[in-house]
């Protein structure tokens, strides 16, 4: 399968987009691995065991989109 996703003109096959993203996924992964420090954690309460507090991911989602 070829799909127009690549960079400038280029064109990728499937592939190649493959390949692409679980290059980059890994990167992003060790570097946030490698400095914890430097990102956000992302909350989560065990399903079952409770709920965020009314509000809290229009906090979250808003300070998240804010730094990106």
């Amino acid at each position: 399968m070829i799909l127009p996703l690549g960079r400038g003109s280029e064109v990728e096959d499937w592939a190649a987009i493959r390949q692409r993203m679980l290059r980059e996924t890994e990167a992003f992964l060790e570097e946030g691995l490698r400095h914890p420090d430097r990102y956000r954690r992302i909350p989560a309460i065990p399903v079952g065991s409770g709920e965020f507090p009314r509000g809290f991911g229009d906090v979250f989602w808003s300070q998240m989109l804010a730094t990106s």
